[in-house]
């Protein structure tokens, strides 16, 4: 019988084989640059010793990092997110600011490494208020790259705050994609999506989750070009799930959204920003404002 473990795997990699059967030939610009398509077939062969660069996409519709669906693409660029997240229906704290950068530098068209470090600010309704830093890392695979779509996959493991009592490490595994919906009629609109299995080692309290799967579906449509002064301005809302697959509430599901805004200044200047909402019920997020920054290289 298929759990929902299997359930969540089963969705994610059959989602991404349907969009990998569905691609045609490669633009001509990326012919012309010497760069040849990424697929799961030719993974051994091809990509390992072509310096990294983006898939060129010209005016077309662009594929971008967003804020909660996994990026599916390899960059050489530095990120700093900052979020703030209000809860009121937590006991021990009133609110929490975390700031984190990331690092990331592909070493070549399909692996790329990346270092990560965050600082989180924890207001107590009551005692003493907290704040700590921790430090993560991740590795990301590019399994597929083409003229309309982008498939990755993403090992991420962290090191818990011990400052603000953290206590366990956090190992994740990541399936992530792209799909260009210009080829149904829907004009520089692209269709993003995740799927995530995160297991957490260290001492838990009884009855506590230690493995949970969640995913995310995003469609994001761009509005102005990529030279413009606000270039490739995009609007998107994502669709984020996370489910408990042990402890006491096993199968428990939550739901939030996140409608967000992007754009580009000075071609290397990315800024972003959206607001997660909670859909169910009883709430199991709060609501968290996020911002983000990136510089490429």
């Amino acid at each position: 019988m298929l759990d929902s473990r299997g359930l969540w795997l089963a969705l994610g990699w059959g989602a991404a084989l349907a969009f990998t059967a569905s691609v045609s030939a490669a633009e001509n610009d990326a012919q012309g640059r010497g760069m040849s398509e990424l697929r799961l077939s030719n993974f051994l062969s091809t990509g390992w010793d072509e310096p990294w660069s983006r898939w060129p996409r010209g005016d077309g519709t662009p594929d971008m990092s967003l804020l909660r669906v996994g990026t599916n693409f390899l960059v050489q660029l530095f990120r700093t997110d900052f979020s703030f997240q209000e809860n009121p229906r937590t006991a021990a704290a009133s609110s929490v600011t975390a700031l984190t950068g990331t690092l990331e530098y592909a070493l070549n068209r399909r692996l790329m490494l990346a270092v990560i470090g965050t600082g989180q600010w924890v207001d107590s309704r009551r005692g003493t208020d907290r704040e700590g830093a921790t430090e993560a890392a991740f590795l990301r695979l590019q399994l597929v790259e083409n003229a309309h779509s982008s498939i990755a996959t993403t090992v991420r493991v962290g090191i818990p705050n011990h400052d603000i009592e953290e206590k366990n490490t956090t190992t994740s595994l990541t399936l992530a994609g792209w799909y260009d919906l210009a080829r149904i009629g829907l004009g520089r609109t692209g269709l993003y999506y995740h799927v995530q299995g995160e297991t957490l080692a260290g001492p838990l309290s009884r009855g506590a989750r230690r493995s949970d799967m969640n995913c995310a579906l995003s469609i994001a449509k761009t509005w102005t070009k990529p030279d413009a002064f606000f270039g490739n301005a995009t609007t998107f809302v994502e669709a984020y799930g996370k489910t408990d697959l042990d402890g006491d509430h096993t199968g428990r599901t939550a739901v939030a959204i996140t409608p967000g805004v992007r754009a580009t200044f000075a071609h290397r200047h990315i800024l972003m920003a959206g607001v997660d909402f909670p859909l169910t019920s009883p709430r199991t997020f709060d609501r968290v404002f996020r911002f983000t920054w990136i510089v490429n290289f």
